[in-house]
């Protein structure tokens, strides 16, 4: 219910959602769009009240509460122990992948932005600790975070909104998007796995979880070159999912700018 109101009485968040998703799907009728923006906005409002039940969900059984697909990608970076780098994007309820180490048995971090409302900030902060997750600052020094996952920790980044500093721009949805170059330089610097993850709200008590392959890190390949190969790679695999189910991806940020 907070989120339909949200869309009916945020204009300007609206307006931003349909502007992107205009751009994203030419092809489709404007009431299709509308539609879509109104279900992202419950999606946001379902996000909320699922965060504030976190320590009712983290009772006896909560493991039971999850569906795991492609966990053979995961085995097979640990087993290497290079460590891995999962790159995130704001899809379902992106932040009950925090439960992912704690599920799954290892050793987890988060690279993680102050968020300006520090009501909404202190709760993230509390459920991510919860959960379990070490926590790395945006600012951090790389250095630390490369130590983590040379000790085969496995580190998240969010990676699908526009970045104004370590950008690169790759194509999504046709169109050049600035995106965070983070998660290509740790992975050439620390030959770490990195692994697109993806969740699904849940559906018969159960959130599905799914753990893609592998994104391809070049060999050989001038440095620059391969940050932006890599890149394109897991945009490419974020606009995949997005194209699947786009009601379920975060359309309130201006992806592409103004």
């Amino acid at each position: 219910m907070l989120g339909a109101a949200a869309y009916r009485l945020d204009r300007r968040h609206r307006r931003v959602a349909l502007d992107n998703l205009r751009r994203a799907f030419p092809e489709k009728p404007e009431a299709e769009l509308r539609v879509l923006a109104r279900r992202s906005f419950v999606l946001l409002g379902r996000n909320l009240a699922e965060l504030l039940r976190m320590p009712a969900f983290l009772g006896p059984g909560w493991e039971n509460s999850f569906a795991v697909e492609g966990k053979e990608h995961l085995l097979e970076a640990l087993d290497r122990g290079k460590g891995i780098i999962f790159v995130l994007a704001h899809f379902g309820n992106w932040e009950y992948l925090a439960l992912m180490p704690r599920l799954l048995s290892f050793r987890g971090g988060a690279v993680v932005q102050k968020i300006k409302n520090p009501a909404i900030d202190g709760l993230l902060r509390d459920m991510r600790e919860a959960a379990g997750l070490d926590l790395f600052s945006k600012r951090e020094v790389a250095g630390q975070i490369a130590d983590y996952l040379a000790r085969n920790g496995a580190v998240a980044i969010l990676a699908d909104q526009r970045a104004r500093r370590m950008a690169v721009e790759v194509e999504f949805f046709r169109r050049p998007a600035p995106t965070t170059a983070a998660p290509a330089v740790l992975a050439l610097r620390t030959s770490a796995a990195l692994i697109p993850v993806f969740i699904y709200p849940a559906e018969r008590g159960k959130y599905r979880v799914v753990f893609e392959p592998e994104i391809a890190i070049p060999r050989g390949t001038h440095f620059k070159k391969a940050v932006r190969e890599i890149t394109a790679g897991f945009t490419a695999v974020f606009e995949r999912r997005v194209r699947e189910n786009p009601e379920l991806w975060f359309w309130v940020h201006r992806r592409w700018g103004k």
